[in-house]
């Protein structure tokens, strides 16, 4: 893939203004749930974008199913531009689940994977304001002791979301400084990883 030079990258984002901007960025064009579609409920979400469900949630809010499949089912599920409720839905289910008054309160209590997942849902659901995904996404690295390269790249890429209407050069940062960072332990697949990794070393020249 050739690299992109600095003005056309500038007008492919900013010409037609804010639209442009949101519709391609860090969350929206990076696209790896098919390279989980040989687990069963990926392919459902990727068969049915959009749709949530009560197994869906069950599935995400599992502990012991590898995080990057579930994070995969929530790329699966995808985002629209008018928002989904996916996160809010989620939230709602783990806050009952848990027993918990509110997200403040349920971020406590979750463990780091099932804490990102939710992160990465609510970013997905809603990617024009991700202010509270980064901040529970903070929370899943700061509480991971697993070392887990899944945690750490996406919460770096809800990060980048939010600094892509301020300074891309950070937003290339924070995705390269996990993606190069080899004392983590890999529990992405390689086909997850080069996917995001695509759309953001666009931005390496910033």
């Amino acid at each position: 893939m050739k690299t992109i030079s600095k003005i056309f990258l500038s007008m492919l984002l900013a010409c037609v203004g804010t639209v442009a901007a949101h519709a391609d960025s860090p969350l929206t064009s990076s696209d790896f749930a098919h390279c989980y579609n040989d687990i069963d409920m990926v392919a459902e979400a990727i068969a049915n974008p959009g749709e949530v469900n009560p197994t869906v949630m069950n599935y995400l809010a599992d502990k012991n199913v590898p995080v990057d499949e579930r994070v995969a089912v929530v790329n699966a599920i995808g985002w629209n531009f008018n928002g989904l409720t996916t996160g809010d839905q989620f939230g709602t289910y783990l806050m009952k689940r848990y027993k918990a008054k509110n997200m403040k309160s349920l971020a406590k209590k979750l463990d780091a994977g099932t804490l990102v997942v939710c992160a990465y849902a609510k970013a997905m659901s809603n990617y024009f304001n991700v202010d509270e995904a980064v901040e529970l996404a903070e929370m899943a690295v700061k509480k991971d002791r697993t070392n887990s390269f899944t945690i750490r790249y996406i919460a770096a890429l809800i990060k980048a979301q939010k600094l892509m209407d301020s300074d891309w050069g950070a937003l290339y940062r924070v995705v390269e400084n996990v993606y190069n960072d080899g004392s983590l332990r890999v529990d992405m697949r390689q086909c997850a990883i080069d996917a995001i990794w695509d759309y953001i070393k666009l931005y390496a020249e910033y």
